[in-house]
């Protein structure tokens, strides 16, 4: 299992928008890619704290293949768009 952690800090008070788009837009349009393990988004639990947002796929490639897809151009920047800055992090699954 291949597996991302991407730190979002989100612009102040844009955090209701950012959850929106990840349940409404984000979060359905992974949903459905081949090889689609798991979605999350975490919220911080003090006032301050980046959120963080977790993607699994089956496999690096898999994971790519999400990256160059149309609905991917889409819904990515309505999320990038709430934030200052990202980070992200790559992992396997022991």
């Amino acid at each position: 299992m291949f597996v991302l952690h991407v730190d979002l800090k989100v612009k102040q008070g844009l955090e209701p928008v950012i959850e929106r788009i990840y349940i409404e837009n984000f979060r359905p349009a992974i949903s459905r890619q081949d090889r689609f393990g798991a979605v999350e988004l975490l919220r911080p639990t003090e006032d301050r704290g980046d959120y963080r947002l977790t993607i699994a796929f089956e496999d690096w490639t898999s994971q790519q293949k999400w990256v160059s897809t149309e609905i991917h151009q889409i819904v990515w920047p309505q999320m990038e768009a709430q934030c200052l800055s990202y980070s992200v992090e790559y992992y396997n699954l022991v």
